[in-house]
């Protein structure tokens, strides 16, 4: 059970470059539709062909807006949710038509070979649970009156075998893709000891677009007296307090924040909400860590900055940043003034 629910957080699992990996096969995807849809448009209106002719413009004119919207405005969810509700409509009318047992077999079976890889997890195992009881309902029920006429018996009887057996294969084998690639991406962007993000994942997220909106706040955290931990009680002991961080803010901000470790035992958080909501956490979170017991060690001591963009409104999250290592470095020089620390014994 806990190797199923590790491979379904690694498949849920968000990277930085999955908007622009899904805008650039948006618009893949787009192009090639729209060429072979427009041959099709033209052999069509030559055969007379009603249905297919329209079927063909949906698909040109559908596919064209879907290609704008991912390759120009960037607009990856939008681009996948109308390319699949196209989809949807335009291959639910082949096989209920009846028109052409060939399309009703190539379209159908291509939905669960390419649905996952073209439009990721949620819309793709949506599109394939849809077809699967569509196929169900047409060829299982008392429905399947409707369409019997317009099929031999021999397709009657083996297509929905086939169509089932391809989508369970066609599923598993884009699920396995999806968790293999996954994996390597997590693991160019985890920082080995602390399994939180490393700093080049943190970077690119603060680069990302979608990152910007006016509820973000980053904090910079860093841990006191690490310097004297490692001197006095070794070097597995200072490993066990940078290791205590990541624990520590997901027990105050929630399991799905995001924190990187930057430095040292220096870490970063992003998070977004009011600018009072991250202070209460990162005040739990002060609190949390003073109480804990390890191993090794009893009782952590962070230095904390935090920006928020309601109060830094021209700021960058990079400047956010910033200002928040600034501001964790003055939390930190109070620390040790109040302590009578020396700082050049950190």
């Amino acid at each position: 059970m806990n190797k199923i629910k590790g491979i379904i957080n690694v498949l849920t699992k968000k990277i930085n470059e999955n908007d622009r990996r899904q805008c650039n096969k948006n618009v893949a995807m787009s192009v090639i539709v729209c060429l072979s849809a427009g041959i099709m448009l033209i052999m069509n209106i030559i055969r007379h062909s009603t249905l297919m002719t329209i079927t063909s413009i949906i698909l040109v004119g559908g596919f064209a807006v879907t290609g704008v919207l991912a390759g120009v405005f960037r607009k990856s969810k939008a681009s996948s949710v109308i390319m699949a509700i196209i989809l949807t409509g335009v291959f639910t009318v082949f096989p209920i038509s009846g028109g052409n047992e060939g399309f009703a077999v190539l379209w159908l079976l291509l939905i669960p070979l390419f649905s996952i890889s073209l439009f990721g997890m949620k819309i793709g195992i949506g599109m394939n649970v849809y077809f699967t009881v569509l196929v169900v309902v047409l060829f299982y029920t008392p429905l399947s009156s409707f369409i019997s006429e317009h099929y031999t018996s021999n397709f009657m009887h083996r297509f929905p075998i086939l169509f089932l057996a391809d989508s369970v294969t066609a599923q598993f084998l884009a699920l396995s893709t999806e968790y293999y690639y996954k994996i390597t991406r997590l693991q160019v962007y985890t920082d080995d000891m602390t399994g939180a993000y490393n700093r080049k994942y943190f970077i690119e997220l603060l680069e990302a677009p979608e990152t910007l909106r006016e509820d973000l706040c980053i904090s910079v955290i860093d841990v006191n007296g690490l310097k004297d931990t490692n001197d006095t009680l070794g070097h597995a002991a200072g490993d066990e307090l940078i290791c205590a961080v990541p624990e520590f803010v997901r027990e105050a901000f929630g399991a799905d924040v995001v924190i990187a470790r930057v430095g040292g035992d220096e870490f970063a958080v992003l998070t977004y909400g009011s600018c009072g909501e991250v202070a209460e956490k990162i005040k739990l979170m002060k609190e949390s860590s003073a109480k804990h017991q390890g191993k090794l060690i009893n009782g952590v001591n962070l230095s904390v900055g935090t920006a928020c963009r309601a109060e830094y409104k021209d700021l960058t999250p990079e400047g956010l940043y910033q200002i928040a290592d600034k501001l964790m470095y003055e939390d930190k020089a109070a620390y040790y003034k109040l302590n009578g620390y020396d700082r050049r014994h950190r």
